[in-house]
């Protein structure tokens, strides 16, 4: 019989340079959410970046009580993303629990989790894709309850904005939002412009479980304004940062002028 030794060839391995790795992305992303990777994964397609996710439980409401409960495991998850591998930056996929943990402590609880100084979350990158485009009027459409709705706005008023309208699906299951009709989108956004008189600089579409990405250009051309969803705003805040030199075409003008 052949022994083992005999036939044992030893290799060499060949490991890349660190200029020939791609950026690699952590995104932290709530167990109950049916479409950020997706959108992500479509929007970065063909571009030098790894997606890396982690999922995080979560309640199935979208209630500040229920949002506030994951602020424990944000840290946690981000470190199971290539924990012996550092990742170039890290992005936590809600937009409302940003607002209602905060944050200034949702970007401590990434920097120490992933190690590294790169973070975003939705609402943090919706302030900087709004300022980035002199944008100061703006109309929202947000799919969640009231009692997530009022201190949203109230941030936004805190940090300069003039909302001009507030269009609402009051929905408090997550799931509920994931399935929607995509195709209906168009309709709500007709609807909250004929209830304003004059057109915003910019429309932002909230919640990174609302299918938007593949409609923001045609959107934008229709009614001339800048539109915006949390998605498209997190993936450009990440980019921006980086100082990825790359353009992404088709989802809405932010992410054409990186």
């Amino acid at each position: 019989m052949t022994s083992f030794a005999n036939i044992n060839l030893p290799l060499k391995a060949r490991f890349l340079a660190a200029a020939d790795t791609p950026l690699r992305v952590g995104l932290v992303v709530l167990a109950t959410d049916m479409v950020i990777e997706a959108e992500w994964a479509q929007g970065f397609a063909g571009l030098p970046i790894e997606l890396l996710v982690s999922r995080l439980a979560c309640e199935a409401e979208v209630t500040p009580e229920a949002l506030l409960t994951m602020a424990d495991q944000i840290g946690q998850c981000a470190s199971l993303i290539l924990p012996d591998v550092a990742l170039d930056a890290i992005a936590y996929g809600c937009t409302s629990a940003s607002l209602v943990i905060g944050e200034k402590k949702v970007h401590a609880l990434l920097q120490k989790g992933a190690g590294c100084t790169i973070t975003s979350n939705p609402f943090t990158a919706a302030k900087a894709a709004l300022g980035h485009l002199g944008a100061k009027r703006i109309a929202v459409l947000s799919p969640y309850v009231a009692q997530v709705n009022q201190p949203f706005y109230t941030a936004l008023q805190s940090a300069g904005y003039e909302v001009t309208k507030w269009g609402s699906l009051d929905l408090e299951l997550d799931r509920q939002i994931g399935s929607m009709d995509v195709t209906h989108l168009p309709s709500l956004i007709e609807q909250l412009f004929a209830a304003m008189e004059q057109a915003p600089d910019a429309v932002f579409i909230s919640c990174t479980n609302f299918r938007t990405m593949s409609l923001l250009s045609s959107l934008e051309r229709r009614y001339g304004c800048y539109f915006l969803s949390s998605n498209q705003v997190m993936a450009w805040h990440t980019l921006h940062q980086l100082k990825a030199p790359c353009q992404i075409d088709g989802f809405g003008r932010l992410l054409a002028r990186l």
